[in-house]
């Protein structure tokens, strides 16, 4: 387990790359997000981007490639937030993801000192290593037992 004082800072991580596709974003649109661009080929046409992805849906992915990374679990009590969430390029049928991500800031909580606050960041490439997606996430995290 990976407590708050062997947080490595700044050492980048990148994941393998998923494939994503038309079926997978038309499911996810239905279940989660039934706007036309994300559920209908046809309707999608009559947008600028066409069909594309739910930013939720790629947001849920890089979370899944996040934790497919082989690296010791981080001692998270839990979530605090997504700051500074940017869709910067949609993602299409047939792409392919992939996330970068490091640990950029950790500091002691200030209400808690057997606790720590680590913020991540996420980046977030297609196959033509274009930022589709990127934010930072903070969690709380376990300081090691005395």
């Amino acid at each position: 387990m990976l407590y708050f004082e062997d947080i490595p800072l700044n050492d980048v991580l990148q994941s393998q790359s998923y494939h994503v596709s038309k079926e997978s974003i038309i499911a996810f649109g239905k279940e989660y997000d039934p706007q036309p661009f994300h559920i209908d080929e046809e309707e999608a046409k009559k947008w600028p981007t066409g069909l594309m992805a739910s930013s939720i849906q790629t947001y849920a992915l890089s979370m899944k490639l996040i934790h497919q990374l082989v690296m010791e679990p981080m001692a998270a009590i839990a979530g605090l937030g997504v700051d500074e969430m940017r869709m910067s390029h949609p993602v299409k049928p047939d792409d392919s993801i992939y996330v970068k991500v490091w640990i950029e800031h950790a500091r002691l909580s200030k209400s808690n000192p057997e606790r720590g606050i680590a913020t991540t960041r996420v980046e977030v490439y297609n196959q033509e290593d274009t930022l589709v997606l990127s934010y930072k996430n903070s969690s709380l995290v376990m300081c090691r037992p005395k």
